[in-house]
């Protein structure tokens, strides 16, 4: 990685360092020595977001380490996952590390977003007892029954 100087920033060399940034990661080291670097925003939304959910992570695994019955409260940033069992929990677990390692290789905060987005949706149709008890339940034989084929109406 080239270091790049303040100076470098109002010359010829000002397209160089904002490609490098763009490809990965541009170093500029200020009058006062101090270093600072330079990323496209994408990658610092990735970065800054899987960041935020391993805090939450390890949080919420920490917890469930103690405890099979865990409240919203202290599942913290992860607290919908107090509305699943401890399969469901494992499984929520398990696709938020993996969107995790997506998002921190892709640099891209998309698949961590998409995980999150489809654990909270299914956690708020849990929270419902009939659509609790519709979904978590065995269907059996008489929960369902026969229908007539569709016939056109007169209703329009």
């Amino acid at each position: 990685m080239t270091m790049f100087q303040v100076s470098d920033l109002a010359g010829a060399r000002r397209r160089e360092f904002l490609d490098e940034a763009k490809s990965s990661s541009a170093s500029l080291r200020d009058t006062d020595g101090s270093v600072l670097v330079m990323l496209a925003a994408q990658r610092i939304a990735a970065l800054n977001e899987a960041a935020a959910v391993v805090m939450q992570l390890f949080t919420a695994e920490a917890v469930l380490a103690r405890t099979d019955t865990p409240t919203p409260v202290e599942l913290g940033g992860l607290g919908w996952l107090a509305e699943f069992d401890r399969d469901d929990r494992a499984e929520a677990l398990a696709e938020i590390r993996n969107a995790l390692v997506l998002t921190v290789s892709s640099e891209d905060p998309a698949p961590l977003r998409e995980a999150l987005h489809a654990w909270v949706t299914t956690a708020a149709v849990m929270r419902n007892p009939v659509r609790r008890a519709i979904h978590a339940n065995a269907a059996e034989e008489s929960d369902f029954v026969e229908v007539d084929s569709p016939r056109p109406s007169d209703d329009v």
